[in-house]
């Protein structure tokens, strides 16, 4: 099964970006970093999360993955067939009550923050869905579901797309904000400091605009002059970082069409429809 994108009703269009339906390779793969929490239900087959311990954490078919600054190893079974749901920035407490900042760096299971008997009702209705677009409705409707059932909670801080890279005392005065509580509402909403998210953020830039959907691709030295990084060394160690992968090996992986490279075979296109209006 290639990636399936399925654009959500305009009563959740603020809220997540598409749905996606994709298979996972079976055994070992690299899940890169990301800039956003995401719910996720697992429609067939198992993934496991490996643990800083080296141990391994069998997912619940229904969680909750917030953003990440790094790296994470995963395996799944053969077959296994995912649904994901990127949250846009500062949504989450729309959705589930929670700013970003609680879930940073970790995964949650849905049956931790909500009724059991309503995860359990979801969980037997996809199990008899008769097809795949019976399944996504499905979940779409669980989503307004938690919407309506957070129709109180506001959105957390936000900043207009082309205001990421705008000086600190600029955004600050914009949001009526002293930059210590600029700083403060920033690392609430998005999980992360304004610094660091902006190191991630012209990563995912970099990896959208020049890499992601191709399998050929200028060298990297010209895609580090035109990302704005310093060097390639520089482009290099950001690399490494946020998608585990020396440029070089990621190169040649996704001309050799390696499966477990499977989210950068999505179009830029496609990664928009995901995640919204891009971050930078």
């Amino acid at each position: 099964m290639s990636a399936l994108l399925f654009p959500v009703s305009a009563a959740l269009s603020g809220l997540v970006g598409s749905l996606l339906v994709t298979a996972l390779p079976g055994g070992p793969y690299l899940l890169p970093a990301t800039l956003q929490p995401m719910l996720l239900v697992i429609l067939k087959g198992e993934i496991h999360l490996e643990l800083p311990d080296g141990s391994k954490r069998r997912l619940p078919r229904l969680g909750l993955s917030g953003a990440t600054s790094g790296v994470c190893r995963a395996s799944a079974t053969q077959g296994t067939e995912i649904l994901v749901a990127s949250v846009l920035p500062g949504q989450l407490p729309r959705l589930l009550g929670l700013p970003a900042s609680a879930v940073m760096e970790a995964f949650v299971a849905l049956e931790e923050l909500l009724p059991r008997a309503s995860l359990a009702a979801l969980e037997e209705q996809l199990a008899s869905a008769g097809n795949l677009a019976t399944r996504v409705a499905r979940c779409e409707q669980f989503l307004l579901e938690l919407r309506n059932a957070q129709a109180q909670q506001r959105a957390d801080l936000v900043l207009p797309d082309t205001w990421l890279f705008r000086p600190l005392d600029e955004i600050a005065t914009a949001f009526g904000l002293s930059p210590r509580q600029l700083e403060r509402r920033f690392r609430h909403s998005y999980g992360q400091n304004l610094r660091a998210f902006r190191q991630q953020a012209r990563c995912s830039r970099m990896l959208v605009e020049l890499v992601f959907g191709r399998r050929q691709f200028a060298s990297w030295a010209d895609i580090a002059t035109q990302a704005g990084y310093f060097d390639q060394a520089h482009l290099s160690r950001d690399l490494r970082r946020f998608t585990g992968y020396a440029p070089a090996h990621l190169g040649r992986q996704l001309a050799g069409e390696d499966p477990a490279l499977w989210p950068y075979r999505l179009s830029p296109e496609q990664v928009s429809g995901l995640f919204g209006a891009p971050s930078f």
